[in-house]
């Protein structure tokens, strides 16, 4: 599996792309559990967005059906070949680098969006970068990705009290972190907000790591490109009912966390907008309400 993993790393990326259409294709047909997850949060999304931008173009249902394979396919390019993270386009690292030099930490959030394997790798070859590890439950699959995921700069950590503790030492000592704001957090650990107009438990682990160590929040967004990758990282801005921006740092001591969560889930809608296609529609957002399973 291991040499088949490495091979497949020197195809060409259209080649890549074009096996994983096919197997977003077939991971649909063959999953009934997959594409009522998809279509649940699929019509969601569309009827969110027919209300609030009538006039926007619907994204394609068959492109964004085929994103969980193409997440797959292009593994072992991400995983195995070092140099495709320089190779991508990068906007925002200067704005970063003078965040993180205020030595209160960076807490970069990457939703379920484009290459995000690739957003954490890529921002890890300008500075250190601890990052939640959830272990996979077969075996096999864990060996795997004990052998390619590890990256340089990448320090993965246990998704559990340990590796949150790992987590706020490495904010403390004023280095940067990365979440994934749209997942699903344990029992106990999230509050119930709105995304897509429905109800989605929602976690407030990055807010609260902002609150306690006044580290600024940066979104990362890693979308797929004709040649390539762009990633694109930006600070956290709100937009008030008059239209001005508000670094969402600067908000942040005037609003409840229950607000605060809101806004995290409106910014993640944002960033879906803008590439639709892109995003892992199969991941059930709403597999959990108050903490328990639905």
């Amino acid at each position: 599996m291991q040499t088949l993993f490495k091979l497949a790393s020197f195809l060409p990326l259209p080649v890549l792309r074009a096996f994983g259409f096919l197997l977003g294709l077939l991971m649909w047909l063959g999953s009934a559990r997959y594409r009522r997850d998809f279509n649940t949060q699929w019509s969601q999304a569309l009827l969110y967005w027919r209300r609030s931008a009538p006039e926007s173009r619907p994204p394609g249902k068959l492109r964004a059906i085929a994103q969980s394979g193409l997440m797959l396919s292009e593994l072992p390019r991400v995983w195995c070949r070092p140099e495709t993270e320089m190779a991508m386009e990068v906007s925002g690292l200067q704005e970063m680098s003078a965040a993180l030099s205020k030595g209160k930490g960076l807490i970069f959030l990457t939703p379920h969006l484009g290459a995000f394997e690739l957003a954490a790798r890529r921002v890890a070859r300008e500075f250190p970068l601890t990052v939640l590890y959830r272990p996979a439950r077969r075996m096999e699959i864990e060996r795997l990705l004990r052998t390619f995921r590890s990256a340089e700069g990448v320090r993965p950590v246990p998704a559990n009290a340990q590796g949150v503790r790992q987590l706020m030492r490495a904010l403390k000592q004023g280095g940067a972190i990365g979440l994934l704001p749209d997942q699903v957090p344990s029992e106990g650990e999230g509050l119930v907000a709105d995304f897509f107009g429905r109800p989605a438990y929602t976690m407030t682990l990055p807010i609260r790591m902002a609150q306690a160590t006044g580290a600024a929040i940066i979104w990362a967004a890693a979308l797929r490109t004709d040649a390539g990758w762009s990633l694109r990282l930006a600070p956290w801005k709100v937009r008030d009912s008059q239209g001005e921006e508000t670094f969402f740092d600067d908000l942040l001591p005037s609003i409840s966390l229950q607000e605060a969560v809101g806004l995290m889930n409106k910014e993640v809608e944002a960033h879906i907008a803008r590439a639709p296609e892109q995003y892992l529609w199969g991941y059930n957002r709403y597999k959990k309400i108050h903490g328990q399973p639905l």
